[in-house]
C-alpha cells in the first residue's frame, strides 16, 4: 500500500523549516563578528551541517508535494515553484557557510618551511580573510531570512489554494468533523488503509498503524466523498482508502478552527545542530 501525503502534516513542516531557518540565522548572527582561526572552524563546522540538513527537509517537502492530490490544486504550480526556489536558497546558504569555512585560515607551514616572521605571516593572512568571512556570513543571514518568508507563505498558501478549490454551493454548508472521524480522516491521510472480510464474513477496516477506525466512522467520511474506497478488487483481497482533495481541505479547515497540530510540537532539529555552533 502506498501512503498517501497528508497536507496537513505537510503544512506543518513547512512551519517547522521556517522556525528551523529562524534559529539557523540567530545561530550564525551570534558567531558574528568571527575572528579567523581554529576557534573559527569550531564554530562553524555545526552550522554548515545544519545547513545541510536543512537542504534535505526542504527536498524532502518538495518531492512529497509534487506527488501528493496538491498537484490537482488551483495555484500549486507557483507554490511548487517557490518551494524549487527555497531548496536553491537553502543551498546557497550551505554555500556561503561553506565558503566562510574555507577562506578560515588555519595553522600550517609552507613549502618552504618556517620563515622569519611566521606570526606576521599568520596576521597578514587572518586580516585578509576576516572580510571575506564577513559577506559570506552576511549572504547566509539574508538568504535564511528569504527561506523563512517562503515557508510560512508556502504553509498559508497550501490550505488557502485547497479551500479556494473547493466546490461553491450555497445549500452545502463546510464539513464539520467529530473528534473521533477528524482522527480517522488524519490516519488515513497519513497512511492510507484497506478494507477487508476477514472471519465471517466481518468488514473490518486496517490501517498501517493499526488504529481503529469503525465502519460507521467510514461510512460517515465517505457520504461526506472525504474518502475514496477502491471498488475494482474483491473485499476478500483488501480494497484501498484513499483521502480525496474534499478530504484534506476539511482536515485543513478543522485544523485552523481548532488550533489542532502546533508548530511548538517539535523543536527544529536543523537548529538543534547548530546551536552547538556559539557554546
Amino acid at each position: 500500500m502506498t501512503p498517501t501525503v497528508d497536507l496537513t502534516e505537510e503544512t506543518n513542516r513547512l512551519r517547522h523549516l521556517a522556525a528551523d531557518c529562524q534559529e539557523l540565522r540567530r545561530c550564525v548572527l551570534a558567531v558574528i563578528p568571527l575572528a579567523p582561526g581554529p576557534e573559527a572552524l569550531r564554530q562553524l563546522a555545526p552550522l554548515v551541517l545544519a545547513s545541510q540538513e536543512l537542504v534535505g527537509k526542504t527536498i524532502l517537502r518538495l518531492s512529497a508535494l509534487s506527488t501528493s492530490p496538491y498537484t490537482a490544486v488551483r495555484g500549486s504550480r507557483a507554490s511548487l515553484d517557490a518551494l524549487g526556489a527555497a531548496v536553491a536558497g537553502a543551498s546557497l546558504v550551505s554555500c556561503d557557510l561553506a565558503h566562510a569555512l574555507a577562506a578560515n585560515p588555519l595553522e600550517g607551514i609552507g613549502y618552504d618551511g618556517p620563515q622569519e616572521d611566521e606570526a606576521g605571516i599568520r596576521r597578514a593572512r587572518h586580516a585578509d580573510a576576516a572580510p571575506d568571512m564577513a559577506d559570506h556570513l552576511a549572504q547566509a543571514t539574508r538568504q535564511l531570512q528569504l527561506c523563512e518568508t517562503a515557508f510560512l507563505y508556502l504553509a498559508n498558501a497550501i490550505p488557502r489554494d485547497l479551500d479556494r478549490s473547493a466546490p461553491r454551493n450555497a445549500d452545502q454548508a463546510p464539513h464539520k468533523l467529530s473528534a473521533t472521524q477528524y482522527e480517522a480522516l488524519r490516519t488515513l491521510a497519513k497512511g492510507g488503509a484497506t478494507m477487508e472480510t476477514r472471519g465471517r464474513g466481518q468488514t473490518i477496516v486496517i490501517t498501517p498503524d493499526h488504529s481503529r477506525i469503525t465502519i460507521a466512522t467510514f461510512q460517515s467520511l465517505d457520504k461526506r466523498s472525504l474518502v475514496r474506497l477502491d471498488t475494482s478488487v474483491p473485499l476478500h483481497q483488501g480494497r484501498a482508502i484513499t483521502v480525496t482533495a474534499e478530504g484534506h481541505r476539511a482536515l485543513a479547515r478543522h485544523q485552523a478552527r481548532t488550533g489542532t497540530a502546533t508548530v511548538a510540537a517539535a523543536a527544529p532539529s536543523a537548529a538543534t545542530a547548530a546551536k552547538s555552533a556559539h557554546r
